[in-house]
């Protein structure tokens, strides 16, 4: 495989999204010949991942071969309980968010990333856009998650305002704690 075919393939799988066609020639500074050429090497590649190309947008894909077993695995892992580091990241998000997983790291005090995983893949969490930070997204609750709770909005969740408040608050002091231990060493 070429070293484009390579980048591309490299480039979706570390995203974990789909790109455009546009957004890869300006990432990888080619043009859309040399990208063609390497989307149609990394097309012709046979393995567990394969790329799928609607002509506008790239994404990798578990190949069908695989598709049932990926599934059966699926299945099972969404009837197991999100357990404590679920629930939490889960809280942080409906009380707090939509919030980055740095920020959901500094609420919780370890790394969620494999916890936000799941939460996206069992629907109960969706990555969204930053505004204020184009490298990084927001983690919000999806509206399976908050009709599962029986509410229509986070607004409506049991002491909403106090909770907020409170988690509000609580950040804040931990916050400048942190600032304060800083500043004495």
């Amino acid at each position: 495989m070429n070293d484009l075919a390579t980048r591309i393939e490299a480039l979706l799988f570390a995203l974990g999204r789909p790109l455009s066609r546009i957004e890869l020639e300006k990432m990888l500074s080619t043009t859309a010949q040399d990208l063609q050429l390497a989307i149609a090497e990394l097309s012709a590649k046979t393995g567990g991942i394969v790329l799928m190309d609607d002509g506008k947008v790239l994404e990798l894909r578990t190949a069908p071969l695989a598709a049932e077993v990926v599934e059966t695995v699926r299945r099972e892992e969404y009837n197991r309980d999100i357990g404590k580091a679920g629930l939490e990241a889960l809280s942080a998000v409906l009380y707090r968010g939509p919030l980055t997983r740095a920020e959901i790291d500094f609420i919780r005090g370890v790394n969620s990333s494999q916890t936000l995983r799941t939460l996206t893949m069992r629907g109960l969490l969706r990555r969204i856009p930053n505004p204020k930070d184009e490298r990084s997204y927001l983690f919000e609750p999806t509206t399976e998650v908050l009709a599962t709770l029986g509410v229509s909005r986070v607004s409506e969740l049991p002491e909403y305002e106090s909770v907020k408040e409170k988690l509000t608050a609580l950040e804040a002091a931990y916050r400048a704690k942190e600032n304060e231990e800083k500043e004495s060493s």
